[in-house]
């Protein structure tokens, strides 16, 4: 294609006059975004073989006379001005060697110079080209924003970097990498942070531009599944045993971009320790599965060289009583308690060996149903003693109804049986007071905040058990919920000693708590916190 002279237009032969050309050229370096500046070299007694001792200004277009003059008043142009009544230190800058040798030498050149006017920095790539004699044409842009701009991205990708090395996990940034066709065939390394390079240990290798086929074996089938997953925006959790790391990962794959952002963590260690801590536990499930299958057989094996103790006892007494003197009748009498205290021993045993629980067939309990139906059980006793028992609305708890039903009546019939005696040595009237309610998350005991199979998500009622007998030193709290554990003698108060080891353990099979509060001669008051519908 031919190119048009600067006087012919390429429609219709039409033609710009001189003035006109004269005038498009004018406001053309008038409203140039560039700055531009004609100088011309002022020598030493205007010798023209002198030396250049400053450049006045021919000419300047409205972005050079912005610049020059900024705010200063009563004066418009440039014209006819030296270059040092504006910059009077240029002399001490390499811009003055560069303005000299383009004069003398007659070549161009390009200056890239920074100052500071007033507390702003400023930045000026600049071009210097000879034009008739001693003239020089001075092309210059402010580069400044530019300059602040790629320190503030230096600063951030600093900070960024620091943020990203700092983290304890180990960060990979992937770009997408795709065909001709634009689909997604491979990802590309784009980033890491110090944690990954750690993590993988493989010396000074540069991980940038590497393919995630590179450094981790993946099929395409999982190739596409992450495409997949990534297309629609999802984070992506895999814990994953790395062989030839010999690591267990946790890693995270967030959507970035045309990308995603993972973030590993070395989680062997935890693996390790819950694999243990699983060994642990079945371990103890078979050794308690172990202790009641024991407890089970002993108990019950026990029984019956019991029963044959107890029964030729009867026999002595009954059938040769009269062949016994009075020393050897009560030798017999104190083997037949014996037996009997031993088998009620081992009928308890039996019992708590027997307890056990199941939470996923936990259903709702009606605790007001099951203490009325406890109390009608324990009628008799109630009558003998003219107890007064006083219960409250009872909130509905999540559990078994057997075991809690074993709970209220071990709590009960204690409260019953520890009374305090009457000058006579007989029992006071006893008065039993049972209350419950929902608690908060702020009223919960420690024990059932810290617990690991509990969360304070869930709601917890307590139910108090209140009496007005005999009470206990708090001392003796922890021991009194221990097996075969008495804080009273046998002839004083009946019992073995496994009531309240009863009642903790049904506690703890529906992950509640069971505490007591009492002073001597006192009472004492129950609260058992179990979890609520």
């Amino acid at each position: 294609m031919n190119h048009l002279p600067l006087t012919q237009s390429a429609f219709g032969g039409f033609e710009l006059s001189v003035e006109e050309r004269s005038f498009l050229w004018q406001q053309a370096l008038t409203h140039s975004i560039n700055g531009l500046v004609g100088l011309i070299a002022v020598r030493h007694d205007d010798n023209p073989q002198g030396q250049i001792i400053n450049f006045r200004y021919l000419f300047a277009n409205n972005t050079a006379i912005k610049d020059t003059l900024g705010s200063k008043n009563g004066i418009t142009d440039l014209t006819g001005h030296l270059l040092t009544d504006f910059f009077p230190a240029i002399k001490e800058t390499k811009l003055w060697e560069a303005y000299i040798n383009v004069v003398e030498t007659g070549e161009a050149c390009r200056v890239e110079q920074n100052y500071r006017i007033d507390d702003r920095e400023i930045w000026v790539i600049q071009s210097a080209a000879p034009f008739g004699h001693d003239g020089l044409m001075l092309s210059y842009t402010d580069s400044s924003d530019l300059h602040q701009t790629a320190r503030r991205l230096a600063r951030q990708t600093t900070l960024l970097n620091g943020v990203l090395n700092s983290s304890p996990n180990a960060i990979v940034v992937f770009e997408a990498v795709r065909n001709t066709q634009q689909e997604i065939i491979n990802f590309q390394i784009s980033l890491t942070n110090r944690q990954f390079e750690k993590l993988i240990d493989q010396g000074n290798m540069h991980f940038m531009g590497l393919m995630l086929t590179d450094i981790y074996p993946i099929k395409p089938e999982r190739i596409e599944q992450l495409k997949q997953r990534l297309s629609a925006e999802e984070s992506i959790h895999l814990e994953e045993y790395v062989a030839v790391l010999e690591q267990w990962l946790s890693i995270t794959l967030t959507p970035l971009n045309d990308g995603f952002v993972a973030t590993i963590q070395n989680i062997t260690a935890s693996k390790q320790m819950h694999q243990q801590l699983k060994s642990t536990v079945q371990e103890l499930h078979r050794s308690n599965k172990s202790l009641e299958q024991y407890a089970y057989v002993a108990s019950h094996d026990l029984q019956e060289p019991l029963r044959k103790i107890v029964s030729f006892g009867d026999m002595l007494h009954s059938q040769h009583a009269h062949e016994l003197n009075e020393s050897a009748s009560d030798l017999i009498r104190r083997m037949q308690t014996a037996a009997d205290r031993m088998r009620s021993l081992v009928q308890d045993l039996l019992a708590f060996s027997r307890l056990s629980g199941n939470s996923k067939k936990f259903k709702p309990v009606d605790m007001n149903q099951l203490v009325s139906a406890v109390i009608d059980d324990l009628e008799l006793t109630i009558q003998e003693q003219n107890a007064h028992i006083i219960t409250d609305q009872l909130p509905t708890v999540q559990g078994d109804a057997s075991l809690l039903r074993q709970l209220v009546q071990n709590l009960l019939s204690n409260a019953l049986k520890f009374q305090k005696p009457n000058s006579d040595h007989t029992s006071s009237l006893p008065q039993v007071v049972i209350s419950g309610r929902i608690v908060t998350n702020a009223e919960l005991p420690p024990e059932i905040i810290a617990s690991s199979t509990t969360t304070t998500d869930r709601q917890f009622a307590v139910l108090t058990i209140g009496d007005n007998g005999i009470g206990f030193d708090e001392r003796y709290l922890d021991r009194i919920f221990t097996i075969f554990q008495r804080l009273h003698g046998r002839l004083v108060y009946k019992g073995t000693g496994m009531g309240l080891a009863i009642c903790k353990k049904v506690v703890d099979i529906h992950g509640g708590y069971i505490t007591a509060k009492s002073q001597e001669g006192q009472g004492s008051t129950f609260q058992v916190y179990l979890p609520s519908v």
